[in-house]
């Protein structure tokens, strides 16, 4: 299929409208005509999966805001029946929001482990406000002091494993369920010890909820997290850990969420979607959420490959070159923006797109396209900036483990790149950040080093455990003959080469 230069005017306006930095802040619900489902999300959407696992970018927070809206949840549930998300209610265990309104914030529950409470009691008091709100029960917990919510579910157990029963039991008998949902628990502790602590509290009273029927917990977290052996350190963890969920992009879904950015946009959304019908004979369903209209995209553009490959040529250069030899732009783009893991954050990918279209319409204007492939090339550099400075916000020392290759070729080997390290003094850098962090009670979130420097195996060096956790996050991987790679996604930013790859940011 050629370019329809008709198609792609009336589609300017869509891309200009993808944001710079595609993320989503805070517990505000998104917009409803901004959640697109994904097919594969269905089981982290699933109230009765308790672990959700998923790097930066892959849409933990904003899920978890999905879920506690209620227009975001009437699109989930439209569209993902099974669930029944219109008998349940979901409110906030834990955010990134420091109002004190659902939860303590990292500060508060600092000081309440000061004064020795224990985190078990500290979240079942959590759990308990929640489920209480709006019930004859709400008075037991009718003050604005966490401390003193929390001494007095503290001081009688029973009372509180009673009222548990009670509320589980009226739920159950309304048909409903009450999921409360945690997120950011990275942010939980100013260091690992402390937020082990807190985590495995809090998932210890999540695993003993799992007797109810009515009242459940989804704990979002990231990949450190999940691997860390320590949080896991209590008996029973694994009826837990058994039923985790990745939360992963497939380049299907991605192409989807472009299908439905188009499709919703103000402007170009009613040419796209005519386009659509009349070209493939697949129109969009539509439905009323609130005030606003929400069109959801078909199922053959969410999962044929071959048909998005179509649609996309329409819009785009087919290969990324001035022939196939270069490879099918349809597959070259997912392809450079996935991490070591394969994984590649939706984020990335609009911004890739949002950035190859405006070098496209400022460079080659002349190709009646959205998408030249040079402007491509140079979406990709952008959103490896943007995706770099996003792992730097988690993983604050990433910086300092890939600045000194900067100018280095990779595949390369080990010894290089850890002789690199020695030489600008990285892992002493690292910790002493950490121990600086420590210090620093106004931090947006502390500085976490790698946990695979406080315990590295017997035999392993600092560096070797820096590489061990470079892989583990998707920075790094080894090839067939045990050289380290760095994927585009972060080298490019980085300014670190590879022969044939797109060229790096110097």
């Amino acid at each position: 299929m050629s370019s329809n230069p008709e198609l792609n005017a009336a589609l300017r306006p869509a891309f200009e409208a993808i944001p710079e930095e595609v993320a989503h802040h805070g517990t505000e619900p998104p917009a409803p005509e901004a959640v697109y489902v994904v097919s594969g999300h269905e089981s982290a959407l699933n109230p009765d999966t308790a672990v959700v696992v998923g790097d930066r970018g892959t849409g933990k927070s904003f899920w978890s805001a999905a879920l506690n809206g209620e227009e975001t949840r009437v699109v989930i549930d439209r569209q993902l029946k099974r669930l029944k998300l219109d008998r349940v209610k979901v409110s906030w265990g834990y955010s990134s929001a420091t109002s004190n309104r659902h939860h303590p914030s990292r500060r508060g529950l600092k000081r309440l482990l000061e004064q020795g409470y224990q985190p078990e009691d500290i979240w079942r008091t959590v759990i308990l406000y929640q489920l209480i709100e709006g019930t004859p029960h709400s008075e037991l917990l009718a003050t604005d002091s966490w401390e003193a919510r929390v001494a007095k579910v503290a001081a009688d157990p029973e009372a509180e494993e009673r009222l548990l029963a009670e509320l589980d039991g009226a739920l159950k008998l309304r048909g409903e369920r009450h999921l409360i949902v945690f997120d950011a628990l990275d942010r939980l502790g100013d260091d690992w010890a402390q937020i082990r602590t807190l985590l495995r509290g809090l998932l210890r009273v999540g695993l003993d909820l799992r007797d109810y029927r009515a009242i459940r917990t989804k704990f979002f977290l990231r990949p450190d997290l999940w691997e860390d052996s320590r949080v896991w350190a209590f008996p029973d963890a694994s009826k837990l850990t058994h039923g985790r969920v990745m939360l992963e992009w497939h380049r299907a879904d991605l192409y989807g969420l472009l299908w439905h950015q188009l499709g919703n946009d103000p402007q170009a959304g009613p040419v796209f979607r005519a386009w659509l019908a009349e070209r493939f004979g697949e129109p969009f369903e539509s439905m009323t959420i609130g005030a606003e209209l929400v069109h959801v995209v078909p199922e053959a553009l969410r999962s044929s490959e071959v048909l998005q490959a179509e649609v996309l040529q329409a819009i785009a250069s087919p290969f990324m070159g001035r022939n196939r030899r270069r490879g099918k732009t349809y597959t070259w783009l997912p392809t450079h923006l996935a991490d070591a893991k394969g994984q590649i954050s939706p984020r990335s990918f609009l911004v890739a797109l949002k950035q190859a279209h405006t070098m496209t319409e400022r460079h080659h204007g002349d190709s009646q396209l959205l998408l030249h492939f040079e402007g491509i090339k140079h979406g990709v550099q952008e959103a490896s900036r943007v995706r770099l400075r996003e792992l730097k916000e988690d993983y604050p020392w990433v910086e300092q483990l890939l600045e000194p290759l900067r100018g280095m070729t990779v595949p390369a080997g080990a010894e290089e790149v850890k002789a690199r390290w020695q030489e600008r003094g990285v892992v002493a850098a690292i910790r002493q950040a950490a121990r600086e962090s420590e210090t620093d009670d106004d931090a947006a979130r502390p500085y976490l080093p790698p946990h695979a420097l406080e315990t590295p195996n017997v035999g392993q060096s600092d560096e070797d455990a820096l590489i061990e956790a470079a892989v583990d996050i998707g920075v790094m991987n080894r090839t067939a003959d045990q050289r380290l790679n760095i994927p585009d996604l972060f080298r490019v930013a980085a300014g670190i080469g590879r022969r044939g790859g797109v060229r790096a940011i110097r």
